[in-house]
């Protein structure tokens, strides 16, 4: 069976997500559609509007035919962190064909920048050593590395400065890292931008920010009414009946105490707690009533909102530097099975006994110990956001199933 693989958040699943799914069925015409989703924090440092099992549940009704979530130390994690936990359990699950999107849509210009980066690799690492000691965060450091590279050659590259196109950059990184077979392939997206803020009432795509802002913003949800699939939307509705749609404002209380109840050395042990930006969130928690001002704050211009967050989240989720470096140094030593359809169902079947790292469908009271991180965080999503009371608990849940 053929399968093409996709790595996504679905922070909710919308028009645009749709238009990829569709995109991709046209014109690969995969047997099976996989996508490689964070759990309950993003790759932003935020918590999912709604649980990683909601979410499933949009994308197995869009068409989407297998769920794998990805592992939380790379779910939230730098690009580089991100996209190479995701491409390796891609390649496990023996994918041919990674599609992404991007502001760019062709991929001779990533191809381009690849082969550059990697016949310059000396004068990239310097440059991208020499911005990182100005105090320059790491995303714009490593897009005025990869400026430094490309300056001096005159064929067609990808503008690092954009989101999409910089995960993308970073995806097809990690394919030949891991010397990979998949094939990348890149699809423009279509109207609404990654971070757009706010949507075009008349257009049938927005952004997932500016829906997210749309929810918590006391408009109504016939607001976005064409914007989302039906079930997307019902969804929503339904979790937004029972209190439970969260953002970081939800969870800053808790935020709050962890740092409070914390000393600085506590906090510098934490992931992306670096240079001392322990003790800026120690001067500043006290005096913060909301997560926003909190982070507003605490940012500087080595410190992003982005990176901020993150930290954020590991505070949150108590994640610890010995943790996320152990990660670093290995891949993804499981496939965590969040749903499938009937066709994902049949292609695990099919190909389950040579995938070289275990598939997971159900967490046991006796787990691998590389789970704890998973288990810790999709624990804390559950208690902060009212779903601890469920059941089935994350210990025990079984797959979403659609279709069979």
């Amino acid at each position: 069976m053929r399968a093409a693989g996709i790595i996504v958040e679905y922070n909710p699943f919308h028009n645009g997500h749709l238009y990829q799914v569709k995109k991709i069925r046209h014109e690969l015409h995969p047997d099976v559609l996989i996508a490689v989703m964070s759990g309950d924090f993003t790759q932003r440092g935020e918590p999912a509007i709604i649980s990683k099992w909601q979410r499933t549940k949009m994308a197995l009704a869009a068409g989407v035919d297998l769920i794998i979530e990805l592992p939380y130390i790379y779910a939230v994690g730098r690009a580089d962190t991100f996209a190479g936990g995701a491409v390796a359990l891609l390649s496990h699950l023996k994918v041919s064909h990674l599609v992404f999107g991007s502001e760019l849509g062709r991929i001779a210009p990533f191809l381009n920048s690849i082969e550059q980066v990697k016949n310059h690799r000396k004068l990239y690492q310097d440059a991208l050593a020499a911005a990182l000691s100005q105090g320059i965060s790491y995303p714009n450091a490593h897009a005025a590395a990869y400026q430094a590279v490309i300056s001096e050659s005159g064929s067609e590259f990808v503008d690092l400065r954009q989101p999409n196109n910089s995960l993308g950059f970073h995806y097809i990184q990690a394919i030949h890292r891991n010397k990979s077979s998949m094939v990348p392939v890149t699809f423009k997206r279509k109207e609404a931008g990654h971070n757009d803020a706010a949507f075009d009432p008349d257009a049938s795509i927005a952004s997932a920010s500016s829906i997210r802002r749309c929810l918590f913003s006391g408009s109504t949800l016939e607001q976005l009414r064409g914007k989302l699939p039906e079930t997307s939307l019902s969804l929503l509705i339904e979790e937004k009946k029972k209190g439970r749609l969260v953002d970081w404002e939800t969870f800053f209380p808790y935020l709050k105490y962890r740092i409070l109840s914390s000393s600085a050395d506590q906090l510098g042990q934490i992931v992306e707690a670096e240079e001392g930006v322990e003790n800026r969130l120690l001067k500043y928690i006290g005096q913060s009533e909301t997560f926003e001002q909190f982070l507003s704050l605490v940012k500087t211009k080595r410190y992003t909102w982005v990176r901020i967050q993150r930290l954020c989240t590991h505070i949150l989720t108590h994640t610890l530097k010995s943790e996320a470096k152990e990660a670093a140094v290995q891949q993804p030593a499981y496939l965590r099975l969040l749903g499938m359809s009937a066709t994902g169902q049949h292609y695990l079947s099919e190909l389950r006994k040579s995938f070289a790292i275990p598939l997971i469908a159900k967490i046991r009271q006796h787990h691998p110990e590389e789970l704890t991180p998973d288990l810790r965080a999709a624990q804390i999503y559950d208690f902060l956001s009212g779903r601890s009371g469920e059941t089935p608990t994350e210990t025990g849940h079984p797959p979403v199933r659609y279709g069979s």
